[in-house]
């Protein structure tokens, strides 16, 4: 039994020992929530903007559905923080508690069943002190058994000597019967404490132990409970903050932003009409001649350049400057006439038209009749 209570020694320091890493365990997954949930909180005030007024406040809806997850998420990561806090009350702090009364009621078992063992090993020296001196005290008067009957039978042994060896024997007679009458009331003794030893004490004794065994037991499946039902609590709010982000995420509305987009960046001008054909060449080629082929002025026609182009300048639009504007490809099938309120009727030329008619006047016989017709009475 004694092999078997130092075996029960071991099995209650395994047992706390194996509480004590389970709370080992529960603080580093305390530590993990409390990191998680700190880098989340540093994630979303990473992400979040700087209002310093209303003027920036985001009008986007994507940009307003953002914001509105990054509000969700530091929801989450404020019920990953009640995680944290419920394991770290509910489950590391009552399992250091209970370590602690653990420890304590285990040492007070432990001393209880030493001092029984010790108390037991005490009657057991005592019987066994009253033994050797009872078969001391037997071997003794034994001797002086012997003595006196060699004494009585020596014929030269005096009447004195014979006296004193009987009284030598009854002494030590008398010795050995007390003696064993110690060794008995010892024995007596040390079988009744032997019996309530092994029957009763030490029974209540690994009875406490197991008890205490059991409730360790029972604490740590508790604790696992407690160790889910700290996140499972939490779930209904989380669930939450998800519904929250998906709700922002339905609320984005693409037309709206494309009309917000219009709305800030439109203008109110009306586009620039199409720039006119300037005839530089009108002050340059002028005869006197109705089939002079040159540009009539009318009036009405002229169109200020500087105006035209400064108003022009002074347009906004939405995608940066105004393109160049390309001329179709002219030839000299371009000419056309245009008509005058009065009537009139005059020829527009653009560019090569004009470069086309200046060589046809440079190669082709003037319309002008000579002076020498005149003299000779020729009319036109």
């Amino acid at each position: 039994l004694k092999d078997q209570f130092d075996n029960l020694d071991k099995h209650t320091q395994w047992g706390i020992d194996f509480l004590e890493k389970y709370a080992k365990f529960v603080k580093e997954r305390i530590e993990i929530e409390q990191n998680y949930a700190k880098q989340l909180r540093n994630l979303v005030k990473k992400y979040c903007p700087k209002r310093s007024t209303k003027d920036e406040e985001p009008r986007f809806t994507s940009c307003i559905a953002f914001f509105n997850i990054l509000n969700e998420l530091n929801d989450y990561a404020g019920q990953r923080e009640v995680v944290a806090e419920e394991m770290g009350h509910r489950v590391y702090g009552e399992l250091m508690r209970y370590s602690h009364d653990l420890k304590t009621e285990r040492k007070m078992h432990l001393q209880e069943g030493r001092k029984a063992q010790q108390y037991l090993d005490m009657c057991w020296k005592q019987m066994d002190n009253s033994k050797k001196k009872f078969e001391r005290e037997c071997r003794e008067a034994e001797k002086a058994q012997q003595s006196y009957e060699r004494l009585d039978n020596d014929t030269n042994a005096t009447k004195a000597d014979v006296e004193k060896a009987k009284q030598q024997l009854n002494l030590r007679t008398h010795m050995a019967d007390e003696n064993k009458n110690e060794y008995a009331a010892q024995l007596q003794n040390f079988n009744g404490e032997q019996h309530k030893h092994y029957y009763i004490v030490i029974p209540q004794i690994y009875k406490q132990l197991q008890e205490m065994d059991e409730r360790r037991t029972i604490k740590l499946s508790e604790c696992y409970k407690g160790f889910a039902d700290s996140e499972r609590k939490v779930i209904p709010i989380i669930s939450k903050c998800l519904e929250g982000m998906i709700l922002a995420a339905k609320s984005v509305d693409e037309h709206r932003d494309s009309q917000l987009v219009i709305d800030c960046f439109k203008s109110g001008f009306e586009p620039p009409g199409d720039f006119p054909f300037e005839d530089y060449s009108q002050n340059i080629y002028r005869t006197i001649s109705d089939g002079t082929i040159s540009t009539p002025k009318q009036e009405g026609m002229r169109i200020d350049t500087k105006t035209t182009v400064g108003k022009a300048k002074g347009k906004l639009w939405l995608f940066g400057k105004k393109p160049k504007p390309q001329s179709p490809p002219l030839t000299p099938t371009s000419l056309y006439t245009s008509s005058t309120p009065n009537g009139s009727q005059y020829p527009i030329f653009s560019i090569e038209p004009v470069h086309y008619c200046m060589s046809d006047i440079k190669t082709g016989k003037p319309r002008i009749p000579s002076f020498r017709s005149l003299k000779r009475g020729v009319s036109l």
